[in-house]
């Protein structure tokens, strides 16, 4: 970054220098934190689309396959009991995939890691401890 400091420099451009290298790391460390960042919010983005459309179309799907269920029971126990059966076991098998995916739901990690443990080992550096 700087040049091999010569033996005649004196105290206030050794300081100088040392302030303008800290403006830089400081500046070098927010643009890796705004990339880490950007790089998450693309990623979550990206699957939210994914999740939406395959929602979609499994919605198409699950009421094509719950009409076939009904119509299957229907001859079986009448229009009534089998729209109720039908709709009593969708019930259940959504509410508990439902319970079971709020307890395993994640929120992305939108914090930008590789940053903070490069800013830790920089202060880590400038106090002389590593």
């Amino acid at each position: 970054m700087t040049e091999p400091i010569a033996a005649d420099v004196s105290i206030t451009d050794l300081l100088r220098s040392l302030v303008e290298d800290a403006n830089h790391l400081v500046r070098t460390e927010i643009r890796l934190a705004k990339a880490e960042v950007r790089e998450s919010l693309t990623e979550a983005t990206n699957g939210a689309v994914f999740i939406a459309v395959g929602a979609v179309l499994l919605l198409g799907a699950m009421f094509t396959l719950l009409g076939a269920a009904v119509g299957f029971l229907t001859p079986l126990v009448g229009v009534g009991w089998a729209a109720a059966i039908v709709g009593g076991v969708t019930l259940v098998v959504g509410g508990a995939l439902v319970a079971t995916g709020g307890r395993k739901l994640q929120v992305t990690r939108f914090a930008p890691d590789r940053a903070a443990a490069s800013l830790r080992r920089d202060a880590q550096a400038i106090k002389g401890t590593d």
